[in-house]
């Protein structure tokens, strides 16, 4: 039995700790990167995954929302709280166009509750991270195809 716990846990442990070893890169895509956010609030454990999601936010995004410490406090927010741990999430692209990308999720919170968020990103020109898919913004937003 105990070699069986261990079995699963070194196989799983890798698949855990990948979401907060990534950094910006310019070979990932608009989805990865929102996909690679979302896996990283999954798993956070201690702020690491916040920490993780932060990596990927804009220099703009960074100046408004930042530094990690009062980003961190974003996730207090009932508007922000379901992303911590959430239980799954869906990615897709929106729209795509002119180095801007939108990215909509839907995401099941660990009650069963269905959020959906929009991931506004922009293609950054800087010299530390050229070409590198990075967040601008983030709003919840109403189910999809719903009017008000």
């Amino acid at each position: 039995m105990p070699k069986t716990i261990l079995a699963i846990i070194c196989t799983l442990f890798p698949l855990l700790s990948l979401a907060n070893d990534l950094y910006p890169d310019p070979g990932l895509q608009p989805t990865e990167v929102v996909k690679y956010q979302l896996d990283a609030l999954k798993q956070n454990r201690d702020g690491e995954g916040i920490e993780a999601t932060f990596r990927f936010a804009s220099p703009a995004n960074k100046s408004q929302t930042g530094p990690l410490s009062r980003f961190s406090k974003l996730f207090d927010n009932p508007q922000y709280s379901p992303m911590l741990n959430h239980f799954s999430a869906d990615v897709e692209i929106l729209k795509s166009n002119d180095g801007k990308a939108s990215v909509g999720a839907s995401l099941v919170d660990k009650n069963g509750d269905v959020y959906w968020y929009q991931f506004d990103l922009s293609r950054q020109n800087l010299h530390n991270c050229e070409g590198c898919w990075m967040t601008d913004a983030v709003f919840r937003i109403e189910q999809p195809g719903n009017s008000a």
